[in-house]
C-alpha cells in the first residue's frame, strides 16, 4: 500500500476522541551510534513528558544518521510504543535551549494526550498537488481550524511551491507548518513515518488540538528599500527595476566593497517579495513578505537572477540579511507571542528554522534557540534546522528563506 503513488503508507485515521490534556517532552542525543541515540533520546523525552509511552512523536536526525534511518526509526518506534513517529533528515537539531549543527545529533519531541494521525505519501514528484486530498483522507474528513498539520518534504525531488498550493487549496482552515528535509552525502533527502523511510515523499502528522494553533514567524532579513517595480524580466532574470538596469540598482544599495564583490553581496543582500494579506493573519505584526536569494549575476546584461520567476509589474524590495536585525525580529515575534497568550500557555513548541540561521546568522551557537526556549519556558520546544521551513504568511502557506517558524501546541 505504501508503495503506490500518493497513498498513505500509514493510513491511520483520527478517532474523533479528544484527549484530556496535551503533555510533551523533548530530548537530544549526541551519541554517534544511531540506535543508542534513538533509544537515549526517546527515553529522556518520555521522562520529560511523564509518560511510559507516546501517542505521537517528531523525530529529527542529522544527516550523519541518514544511512541508518530505518534502524533508528524502528528503535524509536519500539521505545516510544507508537508508530505515529514522523520526521526527516536535518541540518541541525533543536531541543530545549540546545542546538547542534555540526556533530551527529538526534532529537525527539514526544506528545501525549493529543489526537494525532501520521502519514507518508510516496512518489509525488510531478504530482505534488495530490498530497492535499491524501492528507485529508488521513484526517477522516475535512480539515478544521483546530488542526495543525506538520508536513515534512523531500527538498530535492519535490516542487515546494506546487506542494504548498495544493495543501492550502485542500486543507483550507487548518494551520500548516513544515520543512524541507536536509540533503545528505547520499544525495537524497529523507522523510519517515513509523518504520518506513522514503525519498521523493512527504511525511507528517495531523494534530487536532483543543483550540486553534498559533504560529510565530521570525524573519532573518529586513527590507531596506522602498518598493521597486520589475519593469523588465526574462525567466529567472530581473533585467530592469523602475526602468533602470537591475544590477545598477542592486550595486547602489549594496554600496562600497559589497558592490564590487557580488558574490559577497549575495550573502547579505537578498530580495523580499511582498505578500498581500489574505485571510486574517495569526500574527498581524509579522512582516508580510518572503525572502529569496539572488542566484546569479549577468553584468553584461545589467541583470541578476532569482530562484523563482517574476513577471514585469511585480514589486520587490531589496533586503539586508543581518544578525542584529534578525535578533530584533526574533525578540519582537516572541514578545508578540507572549502578548497574545490570553488563551493560556502552550504545552509545547515546534520550532523549524532555516539552515542559514543558527550560528551561521547569529554568530553564536545556541543564541536563537535560547531565546525561543526562554520565551516558552516551562513548555518544551523541539525542532530542526531545515533546507527551508514553511508556514503561514499573510494567510497563505509559504516556503521561507532565512526564517524561523514556531508552532504553539496545546
Amino acid at each position: 500500500m505504501g508503495g503506490k503513488r500518493g497513498r498513505p503508507a500509514v493510513p491511520a485515521r483520527r478517532t474523533g476522541i479528544l484527549r484530556s490534556m496535551l503533555r510533551a517532552g523533548v530530548a537530544m542525543s549526541l551519541e554517534p551510534d544511531p540506535l543508542r541515540a534513538a533509544e537515549e533520546a526517546a527515553a529522556a523525552a518520555l521522562a520529560g513528558a511523564g509518560a511510559s509511552r507516546a501517542e505521537a512523536a517528531l523525530l529529527f536526525a542529522s544527516v550523519h544518521h541518514a544511512p541508518a534511518a530505518e534502524r533508528l526509526c524502528a528503535a524509536a518506534v519500539e521505545r516510544l510504543g507508537t508508530t505515529a513517529v514522523v520526521g526527516a533528515t536535518a541540518h541541525g537539531i533543536i531541543a530545549g535551549g540546545l542546538e547542534e549543527q555540526e556533530r551527529p545529533a538526534l532529537g525527539i519531541l514526544v506528545l501525549t494526550g493529543v489526537e494525532a494521525a501520521p502519514f507518508l505519501l510516496r512518489d509525488l514528484a510531478g504530482v505534488e498537488d495530490a498530497a492535499g486530498p491524501e492528507i485529508e483522507a488521513v484526517l477522516g474528513g475535512s480539515a478544521g481550524e483546530r488542526d495543525l498539520v506538520v508536513v515534512l518534504a523531500d527538498s530535492l525531488a519535490l516542487d515546494p511551491q506546487r506542494l504548498l498550493r495544493g495543501l492550502d487549496l485542500t486543507l483550507g482552515p487548518a494551520t500548516l507548518v513544515g520543512a524541507g528535509a536536509a540533503l545528505g552525502a547520499s544525495g537524497r533527502s529523507l522523510v519517515w513515518s513509523g518504520r518506513e523511510v522514503a525519498a521523493d515523499a512527504v511525511s507528517g502528522l495531523a494534530l487536532r488540538l483543543a483550540r486553534p494553533p498559533r504560529t510565530v514567524l521570525t524573519q532573518g532579513c529586513l527590507p531596506i528599500t522602498e518598493s521597486l517595480c520589475v519593469t523588465g524580466a526574462e525567466g529567472h532574470w530581473i533585467l530592469e527595476l523602475d526602468g533602470r538596469p537591475a544590477l545598477d540598482v542592486y550595486r547602489e544599495v549594496a554600496r562600497g566593497p559589497l558592490a564590487a564583490d557580488l558574490r559577497r553581496a549575495a550573502e547579505r543582500l537578498v530580495v523580499a517579495l511582498p505578500r498581500p494579506r489574505g485571510r486574517e493573519a495569526q500574527d498581524p505584526g509579522a512582516a508580510a513578505y518572503v525572502a529569496r536569494n539572488v542566484a546569479g549575476f549577468a553584468p553584461e546584461r545589467g541583470a541578476f537572477a532569482l530562484v523563482e520567476e517574476l513577471r514585469p509589474g511585480a514589486r520587490i524590495h531589496l533586503a539586508l540579511r543581518d544578525a542584529g536585525l534578525a535578533r530584533e525580529d526574533l525578540k519582537r515575534a516572541l514578545e508578540g507571542m507572549r502578548a497574545g497568550a490570553s488563551a493560556g500557555d502552550p504545552a509545547a513548541g515546534l520550532y523549524l528554522s532555516c539552515s542559514g540561521r543558527g550560528r551561521d546568522l547569529f554568530e553564536h551557537a545556541g543564541l536563537e534557540t535560547a531565546y525561543v526556549a526562554q520565551a516558552l519556558e516551562p513548555a518544551p520546544v523541539g525542532g530542526m534546522f531545515a533546507a527551508f521551513p514553511f508556514g503561514p504568511v499573510a494567510g497563505a502557506t509559504e516556503r521561507l528563506t532565512y526564517a524561523g517558524v514556531l508552532a504553539l501546541l496545546g
